[in-house]
């Protein structure tokens, strides 16, 4: 059970026309368009010193922060502030208030929530629909201060597939100039690109949209003795559902009752898909019993209503077979019934980039399985809250389709043409905010503060250049030791590693922000909001009453 589909909904009419809205100064330095007309005493949006942008951004996101953010009373004062002064960059002002650590200011307990003026492309890393050149790839430097990006993995079907590209393969140049601070960022957002490899052969790409579907690899290893499945997953996305279950069922197909489940990548993503993947991984009996598998902790406010709405169990999320949800609009309709796998034991291979959902599944599972779920790697992220992403664009619709219908009220106008403006001036934003710390059942989060410690270590070393799945691949085969499983490789999946393996540095660039645990509402709340207050009057800023 996710009843924050529908608790949203409810918690949407607390917020009365009583509310302070937040306002803006005289300060901004944008000359947007105009908008023409006067009602009620208001100027519209006609003052070339308010950045509109910013303003029709910061009410939007103001909005969700006051409602939801977890730390609400944490950072009461800085909201405060910002209701007063809203012309200014959202994204900005949303990472420089979120909750610091009390002790030391410069550093974010919250690294997550954030803003951003690209919701679509956003939404592209949850739903597993993007722009995309389709692999993945890591930074590193040599001891001679060069830099180079190496190839982790490619996705079935995708540029970096069609033009060769492998594991280990070392990527010296990216449009002809050598990767540097200054120029890594295209291999994020460009739409073409020519790379040159160590070898020294070129390879063009051009970015489509696609879908990566992230069930990158699932096989079952069979060394005679008995059977270990092994599933590469690298992000938890709406669409990799029926993969999944597909990949879930073969392994209860071919009798498996040990499994590899390799997050090293995965820095989380939809919820949606968590709920769907644990319901398979799980004790059958536990998941027939629908038993609570996690708790999430809200802010005071939210845990007060939603507590008064559906007493004690509010919280809580149990095993179920039967996934019906609305994911960025799209529905989807999934039964894992007879995918449960029946195991006995999980290998999880994890790294500093396993994240969010990755570590919410596994933090939810340990109750279950307590010593037969082993940890091998490295300590993960510590990614220990759920957001979601709201969008802009809906927002303001919602204003406006709330409103369409009440005419007659007194806020009408305004509302309608608040809402017209945030379209115009603001219709692709989006605010990923954090709103929930995960728990299992025990109400523990044992990736809190500083991520999950490892039971055995091991070192991703993708520059030998094996494929991933490979028994001979350095992780996989440090985690077969520990299974007590030795399995001869197979050679052809073998790319040419080099003779000497010396393991990199990892470079310091600044990675794009993307989301990690995301959960959704099967669709957004209607706002009875208002009055907004745009402009100052007489040197004085409007107040709702």
């Amino acid at each position: 059970m996710k009843r924050f589909f529908y608790i949203l909904i409810a918690l949407a009419f607390v917020f009365s026309s009583c509310e302070k809205q937040p306002k803006p100064n005289n300060g901004g330095n944008n000359n947007n368009n105009q908008q023409q007309g006067q009602q009620g005493g208001q100027t519209q949006p006609d003052d070339p010193d308010a950045n509109w942008t910013y303003i029709y951004a910061g009410n939007f996101a103001y909005d969700y922060m006051n409602s939801y953010y977890l730390w609400k009373k944490e950072i009461k004062a800085q909201l405060e502030d910002w209701a007063e002064n809203v012309n200014v960059d959202p994204i900005a002002k949303v990472k420089a208030i979120r909750y610091k650590d009390p002790k030391d200011k410069t550093k974010d307990i919250d690294r997550w929530t954030m803003v951003t003026d690209d919701y679509k492309s956003f939404m592209g890393d949850v739903t597993g629909v993007a722009t995309t050149y389709g692999y993945g790839f890591d930074f590193f430097q040599e001891s001679s201060g060069k830099y180079y990006a190496l190839v982790l993995y490619t996705y079935e079907g995708s540029p970096a597939r069609a033009a060769g590209l492998k594991r280990g393969d070392k990527i010296v140049k990216i449009d002809n100039e050598p990767i540097s601070a200054f120029n890594y960022m295209k291999f994020y957002d460009s739409s073409s690109c020519t790379l040159e490899l160590e070898s020294g052969e070129t390879v063009q790409m051009t970015a489509i949209e696609m879908v990566e579907n992230p069930v990158h690899i699932y096989t079952v290893l069979d060394n005679g003795e008995k059977k270990i499945g092994y599933l590469h997953y690298t992000s938890f996305t709406a669409e990799s559902c029926a993969s999944l279950i597909e990949a879930c069922k073969y392994f209860k197909e071919e009798g498996v009752k040990e499994l590899v489940l390799d997050l090293r990548y995965n820095g989380g993503g939809a919820v949606v898909a968590e709920e769907l993947l644990i319901s398979m991984l799980a004790p059958q009996d536990a998941v027939a019993a629908g038993e609570i598998f996690e708790k999430e902790i809200y802010n005071d406010e939210m845990t007060a209503e939603l507590i008064s709405e559906y007493g004690e169990d509010y919280n809580v999320s149990r095993f179920q077979t039967q996934h019906d949800f609305k994911f960025d609009g799209k529905q989807y309709t999934f039964n894992t019934a007879d995918a449960n796998i029946g195991l006995e034991k999980i290998y999880a291979i994890v790294t500093g980039g396993s994240a969010s959902a990755s570590e919410a599944i596994l933090c939810c599972l340990k109750p279950f399985y307590q010593d037969n779920l082993v940890l091998i790697g490295q300590r993960t992220y510590g990614k220990y809250t759920a957001g979601y992403i709201f969008g802009s664009d809906d927002y303001f619709k919602d204003i406006k389709k709330y409103y369409s219908t009440r005419p007659n009220d007194k806020n009408y106008k305004e509302a309608m043409e608040f809402a017209e403006g945030g379209l115009k001036y603001a219709s692709n934003w989006g605010l990923y905010v954090m709103f929930a710390r995960f728990a299992d059942r025990n109400g523990k989060t044992l990736c809190m503060p500083d991520g999950m410690p490892v039971d055995y270590r091991a070192v991703d070393k993708p520059e030998e250049g094996i494929v991933l799945g490979d028994p001979e691949e350095s992780m996989l085969k440090a985690t077969l030791k520990r299974a007590n499983f030795t399995m001869e490789s197979s050679s052809s999946s073998v790319q040419g590693a080099p003779e000497r393996i010396v393991s990199p540095k990892k470079a310091g660039f600044a990675r794009p922000e993307k989301p990690g645990m995301v959960k959704t509402v099967t669709s957004l709340p209607e706002r009875p909001r208002g009055p907004w207050r745009l402009h100052p009057s007489n040197d004085q800023y409007n107040q709702a009453e």
